[in-house]
């Protein structure tokens, strides 16, 4: 695949190879106008050393050789930082009103992510970087104790106990003692849940809080939710210091 260009920025190759510390350093990470790479390795080592040096792979079905792993080195970064932590007044009003004491509505983490990845798949059509080979590769990726940095994939849940029924969640993973966010869905247009993808994400924050996460990188500047709780926008070089200090930090209550 040769060198593309989208809205102005190159899409460049990477490798493995590409990886190694004295390269990040000098043609990656000073390199403040590239953003995106691609490769076609979906080895899951490999998906877990971006992950390791400050990526965050999504995917892209190119017309004419299929399915590209895209990993994303962003010019700023989303930070959300605990103290921060914005509840809007809608949302004290939800927490307030005793429904979710009612209804058994509670925050689950799993290793298992098919539910919550089919949900995001119709949650997102038609357009979707799910594709078929990075849900292949989601299947086998480490859910714990990878060797690299402890990485861990979650699905975040959710959850109505009474009746089972999944009313928001998202895709990510933990590194160390950092949080990363893939992708999120919530229940529409269903205004009986409404502010409820917004519950999911705060009640996300304080269990990352109370487990000794550092912070939680929720990627892209875009879209506006992400400030609106809370998050930070922070240039990348110095998101990739705080990032390199906290991914090697072990956390005393890891998300399970």
């Amino acid at each position: 695949m040769s060198e593309e260009e989208e809205e102005g920025t190159r899409i460049l190759p990477i490798s493995p190879i590409s990886l190694h510390e004295e390269i990040l350093e000098t043609h990656v990470y000073a390199d403040l106008g590239q953003v995106y790479y691609w490769s076609q390795h979906w080895d899951p080592d490999f998906y877990v050393a971006l992950a390791y040096a400050g990526f965050i792979s999504i995917s892209y079905e190119h017309p004419e050789i299929g399915a590209v792993l895209i990993p994303e080195m962003q010019r700023e970064y989303a930070v959300l930082d605990w103290p921060d932590l914005h509840r809007s007044r809608q949302l004290r009003r939800l927490l307030r009103s005793g429904r979710l004491e009612r209804e058994a509505i509670e925050l689950r983490v799993t290793p298992d992510v098919d539910e919550v990845v089919e949900r995001l798949l119709a949650y997102h059509a038609p357009e979707t970087w799910l594709t078929v080979p990075y849900r292949e590769l989601l299947e086998n990726l480490p859910r714990t104790g990878h060797r690299v940095g402890g990485f861990s994939l979650h699905a975040i849940e959710l959850r109505a106990r009474e009746d089972r029924r999944l009313v928001a969640g998202e895709l990510g993973y933990s590194l160390g003692s950092t949080y990363t966010s893939l992708s999120g869905f919530c229940t529409r247009p269903d205004r009986s849940w409404r502010h409820f993808g917004t519950l999911q994400q705060v009640l996300l924050a304080e269990r990352l809080a109370a487990s000794g996460y550092a912070f939680w990188n929720m990627g892209h500047p875009d879209p506006a939710y992400k400030i609106a709780l809370g998050a930070r926008i922070l240039p990348r070089q110095t998101f990739l210091r705080r990032w390199i200090r906290a991914r090697d930090v072990a956390v005393p209550h890891p998300l399970v």
